[in-house]
């Protein structure tokens, strides 16, 4: 009788376990239950797959190489992996890449100073800390000194980078004109700059430093170019999320404590090498 009675239903009428028992049961129930759903939360069938956008700009951003895809793009697959996120590279001119990011198509853009898209979402880390510049063939005697010495000049420029407030708003009043070449696509607008530059169809092209020289050297021509000048403006760069997907601050949050665990463990240095860069802290 009492076997039978253990093995019945303990909610069952003429149960004779007490009242006090019967709360510890349905208490347990919930526990596990609660801790079922955890396993099944974490496991890599819910994991995200973030697609981050953006042209090549290399050693930033190169390809979809697994070898090489560049310093920001390989520290977002790390950071990620962590997590159970896996990450994919879109490559989109930029324009696109911000425009498709702000309505959620992608979940990113790589390589974003804040006023390429101030709604975005912000990591609290940035990734590097970069300049432009002007680039010109050597011996040229023009140098950039401030927006007047522009109008001597043919200048070349990508569509919708940010190159601060006063160089943005000269190009907007000059994109019509033969003064200003404004290249856009996602088949590497700075090559065919570079090339317009060796063809004198332009004087100078501004770029970052580190995209320029790393760029005219895998073309072979670094050494026919010197740089005109530096913007004085230095800029912080990001990996900056959609303002439309709900998970993006969670993004942020996971890439800023990311990016100070691999600082920490002496694994971003070894990421920086791979690329040529130096640590901006």
């Amino acid at each position: 009788m009492l076997i039978t009675r253990l093995n019945s239903n303990p909610l069952s009428t003429g149960s004779a376990i007490s009242k006090k028992s019967r709360y510890l049961y349905h208490y347990l129930r919930l526990c596990l239950l609660i801790q079922l759903m955890t396993w099944v939360a974490a496991s890599p069938a819910y994991a995200d797959k973030i697609i981050l956008a953006s042209d090549v700009w290399c050693p930033f951003v190169c390809t979809a190489d697994k070898n090489q895809p560049g310093f920001l793009l390989e520290v977002a697959q790390r950071v990620f992996s962590t997590h159970g996120h896996s990450v994919e590279y879109k490559n989109l001119n930029w324009a696109r890449a911000i425009s498709e990011a702000r309505i959620g198509k992608v979940h990113g853009i790589l390589g974003a100073f804040y006023g390429d898209a101030p709604d975005f979402i912000f990591p609290e880390q940035e990734l590097a800390i970069v300049g432009n510049q002007f680039f010109t063939l050597k011996g040229d005697p023009w140098q950039y000194q401030q927006v007047e010495s522009l109008g001597q000049v043919k200048i070349g420029a990508i569509i919708d980078y940010d190159y601060g407030k006063t160089l943005n708003q000269y190009f907007e009043n000059h994109k019509f004109t033969a003064q200003v070449n404004m290249l856009s696509g996602n088949n590497a607008p700075l090559k065919r700059g570079i090339r317009m530059v060796l063809t004198n169809r332009i004087d100078t092209f501004i770029e970052a430093g580190p995209v320029f020289w790393y760029t005219a050297s895998q073309m072979g021509v670094s050494q026919k170019f010197q740089s005109a000048g530096t913007i004085k403006q230095q800029d912080k760069t990001y990996i900056a999320f959609s303002p439309a997907i709900a998970n993006s601050k969670q993004y942020a949050r996971i890439l800023t404590e990311g990016i100070i665990q691999l600082r920490a463990s002496g694994e971003l240095e070894k990421i920086l090498k791979k690329y040529g860069l130096k640590d901006w802290r």
